[in-house]
């Protein structure tokens, strides 16, 4: 799904400075004292620009597009799901197999480090899966691991998952972001670590200073892995909207700028990309990536209005003129099936009795979904009796999303469905769900394509659109191919200058 950067045109333009000469004057004075070492101007570090507030890093419950950014680029897991392929690939881990139907062991080099020092072998592993276990994050990746049944440690280089049942995706599970690992001799067990605390893992960045604002990180020496950092430092700022964003192209306090535009704002980035050269007046180029970002619309499971048959069927019915996507699974995703309505005009039934007053949640830290959220409001209004009112709120009756899967596979894709399910539905889903992680082949293209068959049926999560998402690069400023966590979180390793 990722795009191909390595064919796009960059565009760059080498940053050069004029040295400026300065005249003494002359006679009978004492030469100029040089400046003071509190008086040099300090360079500003490599800076990217994200919207939303950091509000934890802690990976048991980040579920936010900024804290994922730093889970991400500070932690390891022990597998990772390499952008683009898909491929399941180590990453703490030197290796992780199946060595009977229901285990599934994992082996650790020796060299792993936390950024304090400490050693982290398979009690730090262990100690990981099982606290978020307890934590239970709420919307979090805890959900793919629901076939672990314990965790045994025989020796510090070894990690052995007894599962429950088999499962074909446990290894994609340990890829995800709440698997992260974390030091056992600093989490506390039950409580997620205040943003006030600088994070401890072993991935490729340490952080040096944290707030909600952002979070200075520098490059971990010591990182043993598939992704290590370019930069030695790197600076993530979170802007407050659209518009300070096109501010720090313009003014160039920032090096990258990662879905900050709003539609109207890239749209104008656009068009001065067309017309000088392939880059903004100001030096910077967009790389498009391909069908990343996809919005879905979601009944919240605790909402009280969700047990109504009538109601969801008339909410998607009066999406369908406007959906572009047809299944809960996007489109470049492997074993994805057409299942939604799209296009023409939907019948929508009758609602009848006392007028329905729904909530409809938005994410304020994505750049234009508040115009999606009114457009959505506007269809939904179309059904007798129904009134809409727009939040920012994630309590609400309904809730618009853009965060991508937790993994990048089918089974991540259909998590938010599977995890949350109506109890007509629960028996049935539970049985496709476990035929899908016995099976491989056709087996398994049946039972993931009868979950998102029925999802068109219990409408509890619809699909709305998918479009590319865009990043923009400063002059002089290039990024890697991969940088790209298991679910499609910006990583921060690939970045450097050129």
């Amino acid at each position: 799904m990722l795009a191909d950067l390595g064919g796009r045109h960059r565009g760059w333009i080498a940053l050069s400075a004029a040295a400026l000469g300065l005249t003494l004057l002359a006679g009978c004075t004492s030469p100029a004292p040089a400046p003071s070492a509190s008086s040099t101007v300090q360079p500003r570090p490599f800076t990217v620009a994200v919207l939303g507030a950091v509000t934890t890093t802690d990976p048991a419950v980040a579920t936010s597009r900024t804290d994922s950014i730093l889970v991400t680029s500070v932690y390891q897991r022990l597998m990772r799901v390499a952008p683009g392929s898909r491929d399941l690939k180590p990453d703490a881990a030197t290796d992780c197999a199946f060595t009977s139907r229901l285990t599934y062991e994992c082996t650790l080099p020796t060299t792993l480090r936390f950024h304090n020092g400490d050693p982290l072998d398979s009690t730090d592993v262990r100690f990981s899966i099982q606290r978020l276990l307890r934590m239970g994050g709420s919307g979090t990746s805890l959900g793919l691991l629901s076939s672990l049944r314990r965790i045994e440690t025989p020796d510090a280089q070894t990690v052995r998952f007894v599962l429950s049942r088999q499962d074909n995706q446990f290894g994609y599970a340990l890829a995800a972001q709440a698997a992260s690992i974390v030091d056992s001799r600093v989490y506390d067990p039950d409580t997620a670590l205040p943003l006030t605390t600088l994070p401890v893992g072993s991935g490729p960045f340490s952080v040096a200073e944290i707030s909600a604002k952002g979070a200075t990180l520098r490059k971990a020496g010591d990182y043993v892995g598939p992704t290590a950092a370019q930069l030695d430092e790197l600076r993530l700022t979170v802007l407050p909207d659209s518009l300070a964003a096109e501010e720090a192209l313009a003014k160039h306090t920032t090096d990258v700028a990662w879905a900050c535009l709003d539609p109207a704002a890239q749209q104008r980035v656009d068009n001065e990309i067309s017309t000088s050269a392939d880059h903004t007046a100001h030096g910077f180029t967009t790389v498009n990536l391909s069908g990343v970002k996809v919005t879905r619309l979601y009944w919240n499971p605790a909402s009280k209005r969700r047990g109504d048959k009538r109601l969801r069927l008339g909410v998607a019915g009066a999406l369908q003129t406007d959906r572009s996507l047809d299944s809960i699974v996007p489109l470049g995703v492997p074993e994805r099936v057409s299942a939604f309505a799209v296009g023409g005009r939907a019948k929508l039934p009758k609602i009848k009795g006392k007028r329905v007053l729904l909530t409809l949640g938005w994410q304020a830290d994505d750049a234009g979904q508040h115009d999606v959220a009114q457009l959505l409001r506007d269809r939904i209004e179309s059904l007798d009796s129904v009134s809409v009112r727009l939040t920012t709120s994630r309590d609400a009756d309904l809730l618009l999303t853009v965060s991508p899967a937790w993994v990048d596979n089918a089974t991540g894709w259909l998590q938010l469905y599977v995890e949350a399910p109506l109890s007509s539905s629960q028996k049935k889903l539970a049985g496709w769900d476990a035929a899908s992680r016995l099976s491989i082949g056709s087996a398994r293209n049946q039972a993931v394509a009868a979950i998102q068959t029925q999802a068109a049926v219990d409408d509890t999560v619809l699909p709305v659109s998918q479009t590319d998402q865009s990043l923009l690069l400063g002059p002089g400023t290039a990024m890697a191919d991969g940088n790209f966590g298991s679910g499609q979180q910006l990583g921060l390793w690939g970045f450097h200058r050129d």
